[in-house]
């Protein structure tokens, strides 16, 4: 053991030199520890990870002191001389990529979105008015948190303090979001309501609060320069504002007045989100150029999309539930999936934030409001259509079947025709393993039939009876929320499910138009300096987007009763989704073909003025 050194003989650790490349491994072995609160202000370290140098409050490059104070840096002018930049602007660190805490924050929307999806179906006006509702106060939440995250938020025990309490605030939502109705069945239901309401008030304050802290120490430390401070101090006003507001109006909600309060709620938090984009598009450093907010709106927009597919996988699992797919379900679960993919490629594929100016982008930002609202509505659309589609396929067989009753047959001889008939069209249902729902039961019906006497009246009466509870039935396997059928009245029961689906069908068809409409408009904010060919892209999407919002008027009552019959043979008809697929289908095809067409025209262009160059 003589060749070991002694211990005595070792250097101290802190006389031992590391190699530059061992510094490196033990960089990346052992990250630096969390700190107390990391600063939003830049370093040179950071601007130079970063890879480029922000703007100052003229819009010309500059660059930072790496000790946070007051900084003098220089770049030449036209003529070349050096100039003195404004050293009361700072310069904020900007990440080139959302952090993991954001998209976990990310995934407490995902979580509300579903579960409130889940528990409100949208087959009425009133539910549609619920659900855009919610939607817009959870959206512009997420939107206020991400708009400090995406300029101030830097990782340290104090940020994720911070998130923690944010995600409080998420989960606040998703224990109100089963009381968010207006569509009161009795006194209890609007008790719940309103609970839930003062509730939700009191969490938006407490959102707003919190962010009006966080606003607080970022402007504490940003205090030294002396341009931040109206702009830090608008936005912490504008949060506190609003915070306030939601206080009050807590104690406003009643039975009468609900709905207005809720009125109130969507103007404050569109107001407050307006307000901050518009101090924040006047000062460059707050501006939202060279952060990841594109990033954050895409990754929120997969998140709708997301949702899309959770509901249509829910919606083929309804419409399998008897294991019978006939080509027109095979082929509606193909354009919901075509649908969906379609208009991520539509999104995705148009997107340039380098094209994009500090006001436009600010917009283009806003502007994802009202496309989610669409999309999501449009995702909702197709799971509801695909039930409908099934639906239709099923009560077609059993309007078949109590249509062409035989003749002259006696009570009893009837009874087991109805039966053997039901059981073989509703024996696939019962024979699934995962229904829940036990085999039907029309003993009732049956018996009133046999007890008729001959009374064809009654015989009728009983017949129409036994319809609407097997369709009733069906409907409850396919989860299709059904009225009352105790009333024996058929029209009243069968125009009921029909109205609901009616609704479904205008807003599905509106929206989906929007989609497109809203598509054009972001893309021409999202690139200055268009081309001829992306003018005419903006121009076909318009104009496809249109020509689909307009199907929807053939369901509309003052149009729906003047040609109903078209209605009827389209409602019924297996083309309502591959519409929406093929006009998608064509706007990417032409959008492609145009994409191709500008690039053989650059190419063209660069080629004759590198041939006159040469001349």
């Amino acid at each position: 053991m003589d060749y070991l050194p002694k211990m005595g003989s070792l250097p101290p650790m802190h006389d031992v030199i590391v190699p530059e490349e061992d510094h490196r491994t033990f960089a990346i072995s052992h990250p630096d520890h969390l700190k107390l609160y990391a600063s939003p202000l830049a370093t040179q370290e950071d601007m130079h990870h970063v890879g480029h140098i922000h703007d100052n409050s003229h819009g010309e490059p500059h660059e930072n002191d790496p000790h946070h104070n007051h900084s003098v840096s220089s770049s030449s002018t036209e003529h070349g001389a050096p100039e003195m930049k404004d050293p009361d602007v700072p310069i904020l660190k900007r990440a080139h990529e959302a952090s993991t805490i954001q998209l976990f924050f990310d995934l407490f929307f995902v979580a509300n979105l579903t579960t409130f999806t889940s528990l409100h179906e949208i087959d009425t006006w009133t539910d549609l008015s619920s659900y855009v509702g919610y939607f817009a106060v959870i959206w512009f939440t997420w939107l206020q948190n991400t708009l400090f995250d995406v300029r101030f938020s830097n990782d340290s025990a104090y940020e994720r303090m911070c998130k923690l309490l944010q995600f409080g605030v998420m989960t606040g939502f998703a224990i109100t979001g089963p009381g968010y109705n207006t569509n009161w069945a009795n006194s209890q239901d609007a008790a719940n309501s309103i609970l839930a309401f003062r509730a939700l008030s009191l969490i938006l304050m407490s959102s707003r609060l919190i962010l009006t802290f966080q606003y607080g120490v970022a402007f504490f430390l940003l205090r030294s320069y002396k341009k931040a401070f109206i702009p830090m101090a608008a936005h912490m006003a504008v949060l506190f504002i609003s915070a306030m507001l939601f206080l009050g109006m807590s104690f406003a909600f009643t039975r009468t007045s609900s709905e207005k309060v809720l009125i109130g709620w969507y103007l404050i938090v569109a107001a407050e989100a307006l307000a901050i984009s518009m101090i924040s598009g006047q000062v460059n450093f707050l501006s939202f150029r060279a952060t990841v907010i594109v990033e954050r709106l895409g990754l929120l927009t997969l998140i709708v999309l997301g949702e899309g597919i959770i509901g249509m996988c829910e919606a083929i699992n309804k419409i399998g539930s008897d294991n019978v797919y006939s080509a027109d379900i095979i082929g509606t679960i193909i354009c919901s999936v075509g649908i969906l993919y379609f208009m991520w490629m539509l999104y995705f594929d148009q997107i340039a934030p380098d094209r994009m100016g500090t006001i436009r982008e600010h917009i283009w930002v806003i502007l994802h409001f009202p496309f989610h609202v669409c999309v999501i509505l449009v995702v909702e659309g197709l799971s509801r259509l695909s039930v409908w589609r099934k639906l239709t396929d099923v009560t077609s067989g059993l309007q078949t079947t109590f249509t062409n009753l035989p003749q002259n047959l006696n009570p009893e001889d009837l009874v087991n025709y109805i039966d053997s008939t039901l059981n073989r069209q509703l024996n696939n249902f019962t024979s699934f393993q995962g229904s829940d729902i036990g085999a039907p039961d029309f003993t009732q019906f049956y018996n009133q039939i046999q007890e008729a006497n001959g009374n064809k009246t009654a015989i009728a009466q009983g017949i129409n009876s036994t319809f609407i509870s097997a369709i009733g039935w069906v409907c409850q396997n396919l989860k299709v929320d059904v009225p009352d059928s105790s009333s024996g009245n058929e029209t009243d029961f069968v125009n009921s499910i029909y109205s609901s689906f009616t609704t479904v069908f205008i807003y599905f068809f509106t929206f989906a138009g929007f989609v497109l409409i809203l598509l054009a408009i972001l893309f021409l904010l999202g690139k200055r300096r268009k081309l001829r060919g992306e003018l005419l892209a903006v121009c076909v999407r318009a104009i496809f987007g249109i020509a689909i919002s307009l199907l929807a008027l053939m369901a509309v009552p003052a149009v729906a009763t003047k040609n109903n019959s078209a209605y009827n043979a389209y409602m019924f008809s297996a083309w309502m989704l591959p519409t929406i697929l093929i006009c998608y289908l064509t706007v990417i095809v032409i959008d492609n073909l145009l994409i191709r067409y500008i690039h053989q025209v650059v190419k063209w262009r660069s080629h004759l003025h590198i041939k006159g160059h040469d001349a």
